[in-house]
């Protein structure tokens, strides 16, 4: 597909995502929708490491559909199967042992929600494969405070209660793991600023949940940091590259999504 700037090509495009993450250089990045054979590849370009948790669909072998979306990713989708993923830098030490995976939305949770919302049957069958996990990881920041960092990516759900549920699991998930100290949650919430979650996370004492100016459904709250740069948007053609196809040259976005950024540094901390 090509408008004559803009081109869509059915082609794998890992590096040229991991070379566009490693300009940025950022210290921890959260990543949603990440095909399991991209993420070793990805820690190799960026020179970061990588902690993660497989999402679904999961159908077949993974070898096999390694294979089968890298010779047609248009066909094969997601369900090659996908992962949520946090990088650290080089600057941050992942302390070994913390990884820990937490499924949202257990099949018993669906079926107890499905019965107190009245869920019809085709969010039912919507939902009920589709597994939301959240990977969390402590790292040890520059200044030797260790920081609690989640990745997650919630239901897109028609009914509100049901994406609500899932952000204050992962929300109570990494507190708790957390311990009191310094807590990241990034993330694509599916829910936008109006959705009554975000409230509750600020109300539950988590910063950047507020309404935002221009913020959308992918968020970075925290607590126990300071903001040293508020969080933004990136803008689209920061996560466009120039590609060559045949004879053209045509600009290619790498996500359907803006990415968001924001500077933090623990409370009380001088890094």
């Amino acid at each position: 597909e090509d408008d004559g700037v803009h081109m869509h090509l059915n082609r794998k495009l890992t590096d040229l995502m991991a070379e566009r993450l490693a300009a940025w250089d950022p210290d921890v990045c959260a990543l949603q929708e990440v095909p399991t054979g991209a993420i070793d590849r990805i820690a190799e370009i960026t020179g970061m490491r990588a902690v993660w948790t497989t999402t679904g669909p999961l159908i077949g072998p993974r070898r096999l559909r390694d294979a089968m979306a890298a010779r047609n990713p248009d066909l094969w989708r997601t369900h090659e199967g996908n992962a949520n993923v946090l990088l650290a830098g080089p600057r941050m030490a992942l302390v070994e042992g913390s990884r820990r995976s937490v499924r949202l939305n257990p099949v018993a949770t669906i079926l107890r929600s499905a019965r107190r919302l009245g869920l019809e049957r085709g969010e039912l069958v919507r939902y009920l494969p589709e597994p939301r996990r959240l990977v969390i990881a402590r790292m040890t920041a520059p200044g030797g405070v260790e920081i609690t960092v989640g990745c997650t990516h919630c239901h897109n759900a028609r009914h509100p209660d049901v994406v609500g549920d899932e952000i204050a699991r992962a929300a109570a998930a990494v507190r708790h793991a957390a311990g009191g100290g310094p807590a990241v949650l990034a993330g694509d919430l599916n829910a936008p600023p109006s959705h009554p979650a975000m409230a509750a996370l600020t109300s539950g004492g988590w910063d950047g949940a507020e309404p935002g100016a221009g913020m959308g459904i992918d968020r970075i709250v925290h607590r126990g940091m300071d903001v040293v740069e508020a969080a933004r948007r990136m803008r689209p053609e920061e996560r466009e590259v120039a590609v060559a196809w045949r004879d053209l040259t045509r600009r290619v976005r790498l996500s359907d999504h803006d990415a968001v950024v924001v500077t933090l540094r623990p409370t009380g901390s001088a890094s």
